[in-house]
């Protein structure tokens, strides 16, 4: 049945002018050292090294990061009151666009909403981005600095700001890098929603690469998270289009689409139902996103298995510059590669969860898919 299901999309999709082209299969992070010499272009900066053992490979006492993360929570009052059709609302009182929430399903609002203060059991995985919205409010100073990668439609930004608000009002400023547009049209929404001013901020329509080369984007499906360059821009990908499309009766359309649209008119299957077509997106490396900052005290980091390339050449601005790393890990191998590319560094861990893994914590068990990595950094 599924097959046939397949079949009919595909035959819609030719209809509309599109084509699809099967790539090859997934580069597994542990190849990725080698792969990425050629991706590299000449001048690159050099990477870290990050295969070494001992500090990485041990485990972290968390008892005490859960006791502070309680006395933290602990000044905030759970937010109560009525919810605008259409919207759910959070501990902090932050108003979220139900239709938003890909993954959830309304009716949404348009009554009274009493809340409660999250715990790993209610929030999983966004327990510990919670987390890192109070230790990074809390510790800073002068002024607070936010970034996103792989924004989506900012909850990580508006999450942190709200916070900041409630435990150490400073001066403000949220950056956002995201290549889906509509999902930045969604932050500029979320951030006015909440009483953020999007244009006092920072909103980059961009991929976040090894450098300033335009990517292969699979531009589709906002807010689920599924989109990845990793799919799409590595050199086998790459190779995989051109040949397809060498000998293809569509190549005239591809090109075409190139040339007016800066898109390929193919349409990539982001699995669960979703699919994007891929297309040229400007790109920015982590680099350019940290240059005009001295600090920042959040730099939260969830982009689709790119984090095994994307970070590792621009470490030592990120040793320089930010104080704190939450990072949503793809597969077990990208979560070692960064767990010891950090340890290399001298960061410490806070927290440190495996994907695709159960758990058992200090607070109960906890399921994730996207692995959880917080992380430190002494020297600021």
């Amino acid at each position: 049945m599924w097959t046939l299901i397949k079949w009919a999309v595909q035959r819609v999709l030719r209809a509309a002018g599109y084509t699809i082209v099967r790539l090859p299969p997934r580069v597994a992070p542990a190849e990725l050292g080698a792969a990425r010499a050629a991706d590299l272009k000449a001048g690159s900066p050099q990477t870290a090294e990050i295969d070494g053992t001992g500090k990485a490979d041990q485990p972290i006492a968390m008892h005490d990061r859960f006791a502070e993360i309680d006395a933290l929570l602990a000044r905030a009052t759970p937010w109560s009151g009525n919810v605008a059709e259409g919207y759910v609302a959070n501990f902090l009182g932050v108003m979220t666009d139900g239709s938003f929430l890909w993954n959830k399903t309304g009716p949404f609002g348009g009554h009274y909403v009493k809340t409660a203060l999250p715990t790993v059991s209610s929030e999983g995985e966004g327990f510990f981005e919670i987390a890192d919205w109070f230790y990074s409010a809390r510790d800073a100073r002068g002024q607070y600095v936010a970034i996103s990668l792989g924004a989506s439609y900012g909850a990580q930004l508006v999450g942190a700001w709200k916070t900041l608000q409630l435990i150490n009002p400073l001066p403000c400023r949220l950056v956002a890098v995201d290549p889906v547009p509509e999902n930045c049209e969604r932050i500029r929404k979320h951030m006015a929603d909440n009483g953020i001013d999007p244009d006092a901020h920072w909103i980059m329509q961009a991929a976040i690469g090894v450098d300033n080369q335009p990517n292969l984007f699979p531009v589709g499906a906002p807010g689920t998270g599924l989109q990845a360059s990793m799919q799409t821009n590595s050199s086998l990908a790459r190779q995989a289009y051109a040949n397809f499309f060498e000998t293809s009766e569509y190549s005239g359309r591809v090109l075409k689409n190139i040339f007016l649209h800066n898109s390929t008119g193919v349409k990539h299957d982001l699995s669960l139902g979703y699919s994007a077509e891929v297309e040229f997106i400007s790109a920015v490396t982590l680099r350019d996103v940290l240059a005009p900052f001295d600090r920042v005290d959040l730099l939260e980091v969830d982009i689709q298995r790119a984090e095994a390339i994307v970070i590792a050449p621009f470490m030592n601005h990120v040793n320089r510059k930010v104080r704190r790393v939450h990072l949503g890990t793809h597969g077990r191998e990208a979560h070692a590669m960064m767990r010891r590319l950090f340890a290399a560094s001298g960061w410490e861990f806070v927290f440190d969860y495996s994907p695709d893994t159960r758990h058992i914590t200090e607070r109960g068990p906890l399921e994730i898919g996207d692995g959880i990595l917080s992380v430190v950094n002494p020297k600021l």
